[in-house]
C-alpha cells in the first residue's frame, strides 16, 4: 500500500501483520481522492480518520496539503501502525491517534472543541457501523458547515440517502466495495 500523490507520494505504508485489515486499494483511494479534489477542499482543512486502520486516507490527505487528521481506532496495532506511518511520511506533527472504539472516540473529540472539514469512514465491512457512525455524526457539532463525509463500505451495507444533517451526494462502485459520499447541510436546509 502506496500513497498515491503529494508530498509523500510513492511511499509506501507499513501494514500490521497478521491482522485483519482491509487497506483501501490505491486505485479507489487515488479515485475518492479525485472526486474529492473536484469538489471540495482538501488542502488547509481538518480531517477526521474513521476506524483509521494503517492510516492511509487520512496520511494520503495530509500529503494533499491537509492541516491535520485525528485517527480513531480501537486496535492497538492499527495505533502503533499510524504512528509509525506518520513518521515515515514526516506527517507525524500534523496526525493525532486516538485509540478508542468510534463513538467514545467521537464523545473525546467533541469534549475537545474539535470541528472537521472532512471525514473519513472506513468500518469493517457487514458490521453495522456505516449507518451507525453516520447517524452520529450528522447529530454530532464535529462537522463544520458544508463539511463532506466519504463512506467506504460493502455493496450489502448501505447507508441511507439522508440523515438528520448529512445529504448523500454521490456514490460509486468498485467491485464489491462502494464509496458514498455526503455533504453536511447548514441546518437551515437539513
Amino acid at each position: 500500500m502506496r500513497i498515491v500523490s503529494g508530498t509523500a507520494g510513492g511511499l509506501h505504508l507499513k501494514v500490521p501483520k497478521g491482522y485483519r485489515l482491509r487497506p483501501t486499494a490505491d486505485q479507489v483511494r487515488e479515485a475518492i481522492f479525485n472526486i474529492l479534489v473536484s469538489r471540495f477542499a482538501v488542502e488547509d482543512s481538518d480531517i477526521l480518520d474513521l476506524f483509521a486502520g494503517t492510516g492511509g486516507l487520512g496520511i494520503e490527505a495530509l500529503s494533499r496539503g491537509a492541516r491535520s487528521v485525528v485517527f480513531i481506532d480501537a486496535n492497538p496495532d492499527s495505533h502503533r501502525t499510524i504512528i509509525e506511518n506518520l513518521k515515515l511520511t514526516r506527517f507525524r506533527q500534523q496526525g493525532r491517534v486516538i485509540r478508542s472504539y468510534v463513538n467514545k472516540g467521537l464523545r473525546v473529540a467533541e469534549e475537545q472543541g474539535c470541528r472537521f472539514d472532512g471525514v473519513f469512514l472506513d468500518p469493517p465491512y457487514d458490521e453495522g457501523w456505516v449507518d451507525k457512525t453516520l447517524r452520529a455524526l450528522a447529530l454530532s457539532p464535529l462537522l463544520a458547515p458544508g463539511a463532506w463525509v466519504v463512506a467506504e463500505h460493502s455493496q450489502h451495507e448501505q447507508g441511507a440517502e439522508t440523515y438528520p444533517s448529512l445529504l448523500l451526494t454521490d456514490q460509486r462502485h468498485y467491485g464489491t466495495t462502494v464509496v458514498s459520499f455526503y455533504q453536511h447541510q447548514a441546518e437551515e436546509a437539513a
